[in-house]
């Protein structure tokens, strides 16, 4: 959707005339944040789908057309997400905003004057705005259980103008039915706000001709002056392929169908000063998880990694504990994750190593994220060639294939590149030796 000329001009004479910027001068939107307002407050358009680049300002737009709505058209307005922490985005803007002019706050219930709304902007529980004219801004969550008292009346009730903040993260069509279930009243509108992550009822409504689609390319945002050239440059060596076409792009990834890992071989592998190894156990799965993943890395006096040597086989817990001990490397440190049957394999391990004299300094590993998003996290570092591989093993023959492989050897590897500080994530504790 887009506004025409004269229509941007309106908006911007607005929003300039209620609402500040971070410096205290008149808020001036650019051409895509009219379009992003301009659909939120248009009466006609009853499905709005709207997405932009990672740090445009689509939150906040969205937060100053709710207050107008809320204040001069005195909506109900409930913002809706997967968890009241998502939804708190938008409020927390709504509660930066509203001191901005008196007339906003006018009629704030429980509030008598600029001082008590400068406090709202630093509330941590506000989760409920009431004017006595009609208005109402409130957030809540899809399964509703942390709404305040003030909110519970409407959750059955909905809203005038409903917004879905970060659309993209929910995946459950039942979830989603509740969500359309809410729009009441004559507007009887839903917003969908959100990052273009795949297979999720974001992606969903792009391709329903029913939603009118505002979205935000990245020239655009570039154009506009939301970013420099050298910023995205720096930010894209950094990014994974998926993430730079969900969060700047505005795209949904298209799985298998582009090469993902674009790795680099060397030749003579020179000196090694520093080893660093990791396994991804398997605990019995098929399929793609069903491998030992075993990987060690090595870095040169230069800072260089190269890979020296990946494992993936079908092995017993003693035929790994054999494997990693016939690794004839000094390691500086070995990863292994410290969870579950895992962390019983560490111990065991570890005395093994007293047992043999055998000195590995194992390290056990803390998972926060899931196997995929490990494994992904790896792009910028093996694509900009931080890290070189020999070229024709299995962990090629991974990189190739992925996603369609064995996820283990892979997992390994991005284990191998946490502990040796080639890429970020959380080690736990270590064991000290005999």
């Amino acid at each position: 959707m887009k506004t025409t000329k004269s229509q941007k001009q309106g908006i911007r004479n607005l929003v300039k005339t209620y609402f500040k910027d971070r410096v205290g001068k008149p808020f001036n939107l650019t051409d895509g944040q009219c379009d992003i307002f301009a659909a939120v407050v248009n009466q006609d358009l009853t499905w709005v789908w709207t997405s932009a680049p990672t740090r445009y300002g689509k939150s906040e737009v969205l937060a100053l057309a709710l207050i107008y709505l809320a204040v001069f058209i005195k909506l109900k307005i409930p913002v809706v997400a997967g968890s009241s922490e998502k939804a708190r985005k938008i409020m927390d803007y709504v509660l930066q905003h509203l001191p901005d002019h008196p007339d906003l706050y006018k009629g704030l219930l429980n509030i008598k004057g600029v001082k008590e709304v400068e406090k709202l902007k630093v509330s941590a529980s506000k989760d409920a705005l009431r004017w006595v004219q009609g208005g109402w801004i409130y957030i809540t969550s899809i399964d509703s259980r942390s709404i305040v008292k003030e909110g519970e009346g409407v959750v059955g009730e909905g809203g005038d103008v409903v917004v879905l903040e970060e659309a993209g993260l929910i995946k459950s069509k039942e979830q989603f039915s509740k969500i359309v279930r809410m729009p009441e009243g004559e507007w009887k509108k839903l917003v969908m706000s959100g990052n273009c992550i795949e297979r999720s009822v974001f992606e969903d409504a792009f391709k329903n001709p029913l939603y009118v689609k505002v979205r935000i390319g990245l020239n655009q945002a570039l154009k506009e002056g939301r970013y420099t050239q050298q910023e995205l440059n720096d930010k894209k060596s950094q990014t994974t392929t998926k993430d730079w076409k969900r969060y700047y792009e505005v795209e949904f990834p298209e799985g298998s169908q582009f090469n993902y890992f674009k790795p680099k071989v060397y030749g003579v592998l020179p000196p090694i000063k520093e080893y660093y190894g990791a396994v991804d156990l398997a605990l019995g799965e098929t399929g793609k998880g069903s491998l030992v993943g075993i990987n060690v890395i090595g870095k040169d006096e230069k800072g260089q990694f190269y890979q020296i040597e990946s494992i993936g086989e079908h092995m017993t817990p003693n035929d790994t504990m054999t494997a990693i001990f016939n690794l004839q490397y000094k390691f500086n440190r070995f990863g292994i994750e410290a969870v579950q049957f895992q962390k019983y394999f560490l111990t065991q391990i570890e005395e093994k190593s007293k047992e043999i004299g055998r000195y590995i300094p194992f390290e056990g590993i803390q998972q926060n994220r899931q196997k995929v998003e490990r494994i992904e996290s790896l792009e910028p570092t093996i694509n900009t060639g931080q890290i070189l591989f020999r070229g024709n093993d299995i962990l090629w023959e991974h990189m190739s294939d992925y996603p369609s492989c064995p996820l283990d050897v892979l997992d390994s590897l991005e284990m191998a590149t946490r502990i040796a500080g080639l890429t970020s994530g959380r080690v736990g504790f270590s064991f000290q030796g005999f």
